[in-house]
């Protein structure tokens, strides 16, 4: 049995890379992501489409696009390198240790199995008799998950379920394999605003019920604080600022997650805002501060020295010139 972690962290990520070989070259959309979670709690990681955060979650779970492979920095569950897993514990890692809820819920059903099918087929692949009847489970999950007539939407397929529905089915999914680690990978997209807030709501509860963690990922910033304990802020391919949610809100040290905070702090009336310029492309491997042709705080020192890391305590994180308590 392994040993478990000197910092008691479940999941691990450190100065993880990844390369993405295509036909007109390399692309490098992770370029040193460090992250931990701890057992029971729930994280955010925040920013703009491109930032890295899917990959993020891809790595996590070594599931590559073609020609991609994590070529740097290392993975550590409860203490086990993942990047060494053989495919039998790699296969256990999925599902019993960590599962996902993906970010189409209909075409991350099977279409050709009906809902009770795929959550029975969940359970049984990730349990043991102990942890009772798969069937029963399946009912007492939709019926936690607010469905009013569980044993109708256990008999249906895939189509004949709304989006929110069928999120809420990938939940159950997901809470089927018993994981100690849950991955979101932003489950709301594509849901009206109520239907987006019950969801986040049921999603928060049940992990909190099953004391498992969750590793939440948005470009939504208000839907991430609304589930996250602590917040990760992304951008191309690196965490700049990480803390916990009320210092992520109320005293932001990196200027992009300040851009963020500004594009979300709308009052009636107010045109929504943007941050001027392009998430870079990552075709190049970035070793000064990538948001720096973006950042209304540019320093003479910015173009010529790497990024500093400010770690005040073991749960914040900094990387930016300006250090903390610039603002």
């Amino acid at each position: 049995m392994t040993a478990a972690p000197a910092n008691g962290a479940l999941l691990t990520l450190s100065e993880i890379e990844v390369t993405i070989h295509t036909a007109t070259g390399p692309v490098h959309p992770l370029q040193g992501v460090d992250l931990e979670v701890y057992p029971g709690e729930t994280v955010g990681l925040v920013g703009e489409s491109g930032s890295g955060k899917t990959m993020t979650l891809r790595s996590i779970l070594r599931l590559m696009p073609p020609g991609g492979a994590v070529t740097g920095g290392a993975i550590e569950w409860e203490g086990r390198p993942v990047l060494d897993m053989d495919p039998d514990e790699l296969q256990s890692y999925r599902g019993a240790d960590v599962a996902m809820i993906y970010q189409n819920p209909v075409s991350a059903l099977d279409p050709m199995l009906k809902v009770k099918r795929q959550i029975v087929d969940a359970f049984e692949a990730n349990r043991n008799e102990a942890d009772g009847d798969p069937e029963e489970f399946a009912r007492s999950t939709l019926r936690d998950l607010e469905f009013g007539d569980p044993e109708a939407v256990l008999r249906r397929y895939p189509h004949q379920l709304s989006g929110g529905m069928a999120q809420r089915v990938n939940i159950a999914l997901a809470l089927a394999c018993g994981p100690a680690l849950i991955l979101a990978d932003e489950p709301t997209t594509g849901l009206d605003m109520t239907t987006q807030i019950r969801v986040l709501d049921l999603l928060e509860r049940q992990v909190s019920a099953r004391n498992a963690a969750l590793l939440f990922i948005s470009h939504d910033l208000r839907a991430v604080a609304r589930v996250s304990r602590r917040i990760g802020i992304m951008y191309a391919g690196r965490v700049v600022e990480f803390g916990t949610r009320e210092r992520i809100l109320n005293e932001p040290s990196h200027p992009y997650t300040r851009a963020l905070l500004e594009c979300v702090d709308l009052r009636t009336g107010e045109r929504p805002r943007s941050i001027p310029g392009l998430v870079p492309k990552m075709t190049e491997v970035y070793e000064l501060c990538a948001f720096r042709d973006r950042c209304v705080s540019r320093m003479e020192v910015c173009d010529r020295e790497p990024l500093p890391r400010c770690e005040p305590d073991e749960r914040n994180m900094l990387l930016c010139h300006l250090g903390y308590g610039n603002g």
